[in-house]
């Protein structure tokens, strides 16, 4: 028998207010009864965080007083959800809206598949039978990808079938694994990432202590896509650059680093390539938003910030080492593919 286990829903809100009321109302419909809401207020403007609970009084307010980004805000969420004695942890952006038997589907599904974490079927907002992501794959220089991005749903994935991690748009934890590959004392996404590939750094290490995780294709949610950041700001494009260079020193073998990195260039050399033959490439259309000489200066600045903070990198995989949590299996797990559909 199916029960509903108790289920903490943590949401962020950053200067989103719209897109939140909108999110916490879809909420309001749901099937599922033993849940609830975590909201964390991460330093917005106009006590947006004070309005949103005078609106929405069921909710738990976490309110902090400045921007801890995607990583810093959801640790907050979890660590309260670990604290009161929840069993699963879902994290759900702010910019997205829930069918009504989302958490229902969610929940038993990771349950009768016996898995550990999950991604919910996460479809384009304003283009509902389009594939925003159905779990994520890594790649090896420590980025990722979505199998199915921008695919029909009928082209995704149609039953259950195992992920490498879950998409941090709309995740579900278990609260036994989050406690197995905590970090730093209560961090369960990794600071250092503050926001992008987060969700692919946990699932490596997740990967790394054997746990299991699914696609949930029924579970659906919708989803705005980078309304708080920018599809294509410079601000994603140096914290997905940065967060990648940490994946590749925090997850793998130190030998690897130049094998990665070899990959990383080749990657990026095939998407130049096609961007020459394809207008519609993800390379062209980085070119529409930014020039050559941005693109690297951003790189640059990327692995600077690396360079200035080379020893909390350190101490941080020596951690990861020191619990397991870095082996070359997660290599096998890997995809080698020069998709263009990177995250």
């Amino acid at each position: 028998m199916i029960t509903e286990p108790k289920t903490a829903i943590i949401i962020l809100n950053w200067n989103g207010y719209a897109d939140t009321v909108e999110c916490l109302e879809s909420l309001r419909k749901l099937q599922y009864r033993n849940y609830k809401i975590v909201l964390v207020d991460n330093g917005s403007r106009d006590q947006e965080g004070r309005r949103l609970k005078d609106l929405f009084p069921e909710v738990i307010l976490l309110q902090n007083p400045q921007n801890r980004g995607f990583a810093g805000g959801n640790n907050d969420g979890i660590n309260w959800a670990l604290a009161n004695g929840f069993e699963y942890i879902v994290n759900l952006n702010n910019d997205c809206t829930v069918e009504l038997d989302w958490l229902s589907r969610l929940v038993v599904g990771i349950q009768q598949s016996k898995a550990d974490f999950g991604s919910s079927m996460i479809l384009f907002y304003d283009e509902r039978d389009r594939i925003c992501s159905d779990g994520d794959l890594a790649l090896p220089d420590g980025s990722g990808v979505v199998e199915h991005r921008n695919k029909t749903r009928q082209q995704g994935f149609c039953s259950r079938e195992k992920i490498f991690a879950a998409c941090g748009a709309g995740s579900i934890y278990s609260a036994a694994c989050l406690k197995a590959v905590q970090i730093k004392e209560n961090e369960y996404f990794d600071e250092l990432h503050f926001a992008y590939y987060e969700d692919i750094d946990l699932g490596f290490r997740l990967n790394a202590k054997g746990f299991q995780g699914v696609i949930v294709p029924d579970a659906v949610v919708y989803h705005k896509h980078s309304k708080a950041t920018g599809v294509y700001s410079e601000f994603k494009l140096f914290h997905s650059e940065k967060n990648r260079l940490l994946n590749e020193l925090l997850n793998f073998p130190l030998l690897w680093f130049p094998f990665g990195e070899f990959f990383f260039f080749v990657k990026v050399g095939a998407m130049g390539l096609r961007s020459v033959f394809n207008k519609n490439s993800k390379g062209k259309v980085y070119l529409r938003h930014f020039s050559v000489l941005k693109i690297l200066g951003v790189f640059l600045k990327a692995r600077g910030w690396v360079l200035k903070n080379i020893r909390l990198v350190w101490h941080d995989r020596l951690e990861r080492k020191q619990k397991m949590m870095i082996s070359w299996k997660v290599l096998k797990l890997c995809q080698w593919t020069l998709s263009d559909t990177v995250i």
